[in-house]
């Protein structure tokens, strides 16, 4: 209540209608709890409490749990959040969670922590960055003892369609520190740079070195050679400036280059496997082609397959080893399959097949079950020394799906094979 004080006079009538108040509504009027608090010069603060029977304050103050009156740029306001947070994600919690139950502890926090101050208070860029480091290091893993890779950074997200640098009529990647300088597509040459210049590519010392690592800056430029000079445009907008309306676009759009998250999250699997699933589509799991990427010291070859060459597609999509199982699920299901080029290709055209068949919530659920058996098994066999013939790993397929199925508790399976059956056209 906002009253400007005019004397005593006014101060008993305000308590003679708090009273009026209380004994029409049955509701009370708890002055012990009350605080006055001036805005301005108000003469006469403390005899106006002691009319009212309540205490004084000043602003800023806390009003709901929020701080009332203080100003919206001071970082302060927000330590309480951020050390909340840092509470809640505490290093030891992670030791006892998997990558799904992290996320969904992050996401819990995220929603209920911030959200209420950011009805009141624009975010500082400085805070928001501060929480994004709390939650990425939760998620992933680090410590002040141990760094751990991180497998995808949310700048990157749009980064191959979006954010490009465009040099002396050419493009090239921005972030440049984390693109590949010899692999990655050039519009300039309409290929990789290892292919235009295969010879220069035979004698470079460091084959595997970022962009950032044979650049140099010079201001917020770089030079590439051309006509023009480097800079940062936007490419879904017709002007290369950023606007509002084309990120939005960019965001709702049902184009070909969505991301089938539908696929890996609406299914009915655990929240580790489709968080695994996930960072399978985005080719960032830590197979051995990525892993020399970091540079790692690591021979690149399939354990699946014993041949060269471990990439995230290879691995759980193209091995021989691999698609042995990916046969038996289409035999199966009775369908006819033309396995396409990469995991987030698979994920793209895999829903919807079944239509509105009771099943469909199982072939949901097939590829995660199927991708990750295929990465446990990869993982036992590289760290345990443990092997499976494939005709076991089917079995356990199967039968980690039936176990994924039952816990759902929509379908009326009474046994093993009575699920198999309904599997099977």
């Amino acid at each position: 209540m906002f009253l400007q004080f005019t004397g005593p006079i006014l101060c008993k009538n305000i308590v003679t209608t708090a009273y009026l108040l209380v004994s029409k509504s049955g509701l009370r009027v708890n002055l012990g709890k009350s605080e006055l608090a001036q805005v301005g010069e108000v003469p006469h603060l403390e005899d106006l409490a002691e009319i009212l029977g309540c205490k004084t304050s000043a602003l800023p103050m806390k009003y709901l749990g929020l701080p009332l009156g203080a100003h919206f740029k001071v970082q302060s306001i927000w330590d309480p959040i951020v050390e909340k947070l840092e509470r809640r994600l505490a290093g030891w919690k992670r030791m006892y969670l998997s990558k799904g139950g992290r996320l969904t502890l992050i996401k819990s926090t995220l929603s209920n922590l911030p959200t209420y101050y950011l009805s009141l208070f624009p975010i500082p860029a400085a805070v928001a960055k501060r929480i994004e480091t709390i939650q990425r290091n939760f998620l992933w893993g680090d410590s002040e003892e141990v760094t751990k890779f991180h497998l995808w950074l949310w700048r990157f997200g749009v980064e191959r369609e979006a954010v490009m640098e465009t040099g002396g009529g050419g493009e090239v990647w921005s972030f440049g520190g984390r693109v590949d300088f010899q692999n990655a597509y050039w519009d300039l040459w309409g290929c990789p740079l290892k292919s235009a210049y295969p010879e220069l590519y035979r004698i470079a010392r460091a084959k595997d070195a970022f962009v950032a690592d044979n650049f140099q800056c010079r201001g917020d430029s770089i030079a590439l050679g051309g006509s023009g000079e480097d800079k940062v445009c936007w490419k879904p907008s017709q002007s290369k400036s950023f606007q509002v309306k084309s990120y939005y676009k960019s965001l709702t759009t049902n184009g070909e280059e969505c991301f089938p998250w539908k696929s890996i999250w609406k299914a009915k699997v655990p929240p580790r496997v489709a968080f695994f699933s996930w960072t399978a589509a985005l080719g960032r799991i830590l197979t051995a082609e990525n892993l020399r990427r970091r540079r790692v010291i690591i021979v690149s070859w399939c354990c699946l397959c014993k041949m060269d060459g471990e990439s995230v597609d290879h691995l759980l999509l193209h091995c021989a080893y691999a698609k042995e199982l990916w046969d038996f699920v289409f035999v199966m299901f009775g369908i006819s399959w033309v396995m396409p080029a990469r995991v987030r290709d698979l994920f793209d055209c895999w829903l919807g097949k079944m239509g509105n068949h009771p099943v469909h919530m199982i072939w949901r659920a097939v590829p995660h079950c199927l991708m990750w058996c295929l990465w446990r098994e990869r993982n036992l066999r590289i760290f345990e020394g443990c092997e499976q013939h494939v005709a076991e790993l089917k079995l356990m397929f199967l039968r980690t799906l039936f176990e994924w199925m039952a816990s759902t508790r929509l379908f009326g399976f009474s046994s093993f094979l009575e699920f198999i059956d309904s599997c099977c056209f």
